[in-house]
């Protein structure tokens, strides 16, 4: 369970900033969008709004960097540049390294994992085993010097030498089958990262689950509650031999183009839907292809259901860019709710940045969980989270974020006077 994560100077964002899930002590949503981790209560949610180009987006990207360092570094070669970005717009900044940190229980264990880096090479890195009032050191680096603590990071002796400058010690430790770094290596393995515009390749996971009898039921059963018209979706596998004898029955000059057509949909997904008369009465079942016929909405809703399934039955982290791109307001509620629902017993998280400000609706989310982010008059990326103001039960959230109260939105001057009667001013 992911308790927070901390960035600082990388891309817009200047000083470090801390998207915190572990709950406050306002007594809203207790039985549904909190639950406790031994004595510790952690959101379920928590979303980021803003105006276009304040940073929601590269505080997600931070993350989604993070979390691929520790997955790939082990496998650079020791001239890979590493893939950070640091405050641009400060003489100071530029020159200095990106810093990353989450805290995160694992195993009923509280850690605190992060490092300093800059293109070249990890500048610091740590692990701490985190205790009611105390942290412990498992591993401290500065740059090449490393101080192990053995006993806890167990058949780590002698690893530090097989570190390059530009991979992170937990990964190497993961490689070399160090206990503690691989469950920690899967935990962050196990994290879904979405981005909302661009989620055809989450498709092929739901296709996959919906072979299991109990996904299938589940998903199906999604779509329909969904109110998308369709009554059930069947996946169709395309076997090399289907491929070889759809191949012999085309045209030569066709063959190239059908068989790219296979080759980057090898399991289309059909969309059955009802076929009436003119009285109401149904007379048959019509399939579609849905990536013909369906909407971008329904598509993207198909692509991302499996994950956020698995995600709730399994208790992963689930990071989503554009949450609400393409989705209708009531049917990103619906996603939603079923991270905070209050009878589905899960440690599942949803991290994620949304546009939709009927979604900031107090029936919906707490106070602690809506970050606005924008600008200050530097350019750098700010945070606040909705706690930090005093909000009278009767007033709408949204109401007061377009109102401007809580600031981060945009200030869009007038479009229409660049034209006057037609002509450009």
């Amino acid at each position: 369970m992911l308790v927070y994560f901390k960035v600082g100077n990388y891309k817009s964002i200047k000083d470090p900033i801390v998207i915190n899930f572990a709950a406050t002590a306002i007594n809203e949503h207790q039985d549904t969008n909190v639950f406790e981790k031994g004595k510790t209560k952690l959101l379920k949610t928590v979303l980021l709004y803003g105006a276009n180009a304040s940073g929601k987006s590269k505080i997600l990207d931070a993350f989604v960097i993070y979390r691929a360092l520790i997955l790939d570094s082990a496998g650079y070669n020791s001239t890979r540049r590493v893939p950070v970005i640091p405050f641009d717009l400060n003489a100071d900044t530029r020159e200095q390294p990106s810093y990353f940190e989450t805290e995160f229980i694992l195993k009923n264990k509280r850690y605190r994992y992060g490092f300093e880096a800059d293109e070249k090479s990890i500048r610091k890195e740590w692990l701490l085993e985190v205790k009611a009032t105390t942290q412990t050191s498992i591993f401290l680096r500065i740059g090449q010097r490393f101080q192990v603590e053995y006993k806890k990071f167990l058949n780590a002796e002698h690893l530090e030498t097989k570190c390059n400058e530009n991979a992170l010690f937990l990964s190497v430790a993961d490689q070399w089958a160090v206990p503690l770094a691989k469950n920690i290596y899967s935990w962050f393995y196990d994290i879904y990262t979405i981005h909302g515009l661009m989620d055809d390749e989450y498709k092929e996971h739901t296709n996959e689950l919906i072979k299991d009898p109990e996904y299938k039921v589940l998903i199906n059963q999604m779509m329909q509650k969904a109110d998308l018209g369709i009554n059930s979706i069947e996946v169709i596998e395309i076997t090399e031999e289907d491929k070889k004898r759809i191949l012999m029955n085309t045209p030569d000059n066709l063959k190239e183009s059908v068989g790219r057509v296979i080759d980057q949909d090898a399991s289309p997904v059909l969309t059955k839907h009802y076929a009436y008369d003119e009285l109401g009465n149904v007379i048959d079942e019509i399939a579609f292809d849905m990536a013909v016929h369906e909407s971008e909405g329904t598509q993207k809703f198909y692509n991302i259901i499996g994950v956020i399934l698995y995600a709730v039955k399994n208790g992963r982290v689930v990071v989503i860019d554009e949450l609400d791109a393409r989705l209708h307001t009531l049917l990103t509620k619906a996603i939603i709710r079923v991270f905070n629902a209050n009878d589905i017993k899960t440690e599942a998280q949803l991290f994620a940045v949304a546009h939709d400000t009927a979604i900031m609706d107090r029936d919906l989310l707490r106070r602690d969980q809506i970050y606005i982010v924008e600008k200050d008059r530097f350019a750098a990326t700010k945070i606040v989270n909705l706690v930090e103001y005093k909000v009278r039960k009767e007033t709408p959230f949204d109401k007061n974020y377009l109102e401007g109260k809580y600031g981060g939105i945009p200030f869009i001057e007038n479009f229409e006077s660049l034209l006057k009667d037609g002509e450009k001013k």
